[in-house]
């Protein structure tokens, strides 16, 4: 008897190849943040001139 109960999960190779996309994407996030809370600054602020 195993007390408590284990599961054992994994991921299948098609989850596997999806979860390397997200990582990628995860990667490129914080490497480009800086760049992207600008760009939104700016785009912001031209909403707000046009309002």
């Amino acid at each position: 008897d195993t007390s408590p109960i284990r599961v054992d999960y994994s991921l299948t190779p098609l989850g596997q190849n999806v979860a390397a996309m997200a990582y990628q994407l995860k990667e490129w996030a914080e490497t480009n943040i800086e760049q992207v809370l600008a760009a939104q600054i700016i785009y912001d602020e031209k909403i707000l001139d046009q309002a």
